[in-house]
Parts: C-alpha cells; sequence; structure tokens
C-alpha cells in the first residue's frame, strides 16, 4: 500500500509520502494554492506513485475539542472524497507536528528558514503520516 500524508493549510498544502513495505513517512514537497491547483496536483501525485490511501492532519485542540480550523479540513476532506471516491481518507490527530517541525529545522539560519516556509509545512506532513503509521493497527 502507498500513502500519501496532507498537512492541509489554506495558503500551502504539505505532502509526504510512505508505503506499507517500509512503514516510514518521507517528506516530498509543498503545494502552494496560490500557484498551484491543488486537487490538480493530487491528482498527478496519486496517478505517479500509485497512491492508495491518503491520511489528513486534523487539527484538534490539546483538550480534544474541535474549533473553526477543524471545519476548514473537513471541507478539504469532503472535497477530496469526491475527487478521489475509490481512496479511503483517515485523518490523523496533527496536535504538535508544526512544533515538531520546527525543532528539527532549528539549526537553519532564520534567513533560510523564511526562503523555505513550506519546510515545516513538508515536515509537518511527514509526522502526520508517520504517527499514522504507527498507530495503525
Amino acid at each position: 500500500m502507498n500513502y500519501l500524508g496532507i498537512d492541509y493549510g489554506e495558503h500551502r498544502v504539505g505532502i509526504a509520502f510512505a508505503d506499507s513495505e517500509l512503514r516510514w513517512a518521507f517528506a516530498r514537497e509543498t503545494i502552494d494554492q496560490k500557484k498551484t491547483d491543488l486537487m490538480t496536483r493530487l491528482e498527478e501525485l496519486v496517478r505517479e506513485n500509485k497512491i492508495d490511501i491518503f491520511v489528513v492532519g486534523m487539527p484538534y485542540r490539546p483538550d480534544g475539542r474541535q474549533d473553526g480550523k477543524n471545519l476548514v479540513v473537513e471541507q478539504f476532506v469532503k472535497q477530496l472524497a469526491e475527487r478521489f471516491p475509490n481512496i479511503p481518507i483517515k485523518t490523523e490527530d496533527e496536535a504538535y507536528t508544526s512544533v515538531a517541525a520546527l525543532q528539527e529545522t532549528s539549526y537553519l539560519k532564520k534567513k533560510k528558514k523564511k526562503q523555505d516556509k513550506g519546510l515545516i509545512d513538508r515536515l509537518a506532513a511527514q509526522h502526520i503520516l508517520q504517527s499514522y503509521l504507527e498507530n495503525e493497527k
């Protein structure tokens, strides 16, 4: 099985990949929605990588409650389901994935971090997907 992890944001979307053999997630790319049509790019990635399952990060508050960010991601999940009706969509709590990604990039100089804002999104997608793989029974 091939997995595509998604850290959805209204401006940038982090993408990660994994397969069931290795069970290790790898950050792949960041899609800038101002420059690229998200669904078109996802279609390309699904076709090129023979994706079997989507794993989308769901933003829950630390106390488990939902807030406005959930609604945005839930709407995206609905669009994803409509566009890819034959690919199951799983959600994974994305709590602290951006914090973990920031810690991983703390060695970068501030100027470099600014140049690649998408790095955090890619790494967050990687953390979301890896968490799903580790929790999957």
